[in-house]
């Protein structure tokens, strides 16, 4: 029995859709009091008790965060993004990042003078990817 039909959007990773609800039936569950009877904490328990992350989700989310936390705009770092799927397209002051075909597009610096470059972007980088 399936649980849920599959959108038709492209995965970033193996199963990223699994991996995001099974994210959010989690933080679900946290917020719950941990004495609490109810259904909703039943319900999230099994689901979770359930299944299992593959975890590949996780992986290519610290792989980027790798990247950008770092980001100096060098050739290896536009390198590793475009390995891990990303396509970077250089402008005069800019890269633009972007995630194959998609909508979504992060701009990052070509030449990052503020220290706290890198920790903003990983912030930036997950919210708009992860």
């Amino acid at each position: 029995m399936n649980l849920l039909n599959k959108p038709v959007v492209d995965e970033m990773c193996k199963d990223e859709f699994k991996d995001l609800l099974l994210e959010l039936v989690e933080r679900e569950l946290r917020n719950i009091p941990v004495d609490a009877l109810c259904r909703r904490k039943e319900l999230c328990e099994a689901i979770l008790n359930s299944n299992r992350k593959t975890g590949d989700r996780a992986k290519l989310c610290k792989q980027v965060c790798d990247v950008a936390k770092d980001w100096k705009a060098q050739g290896e770092q536009i390198n590793a993004l475009e390995r891990l799927g990303f396509t970077v397209i250089k402008g005069k002051k800019h890269y633009k990042v972007r995630w194959h075909d998609s909508g979504y597009c992060k701009t990052l610096s070509a030449s990052p003078s503020d220290g706290r470059t890198g920790a903003n972007s990983v912030a930036e980088v997950i919210s708009l990817f992860f």
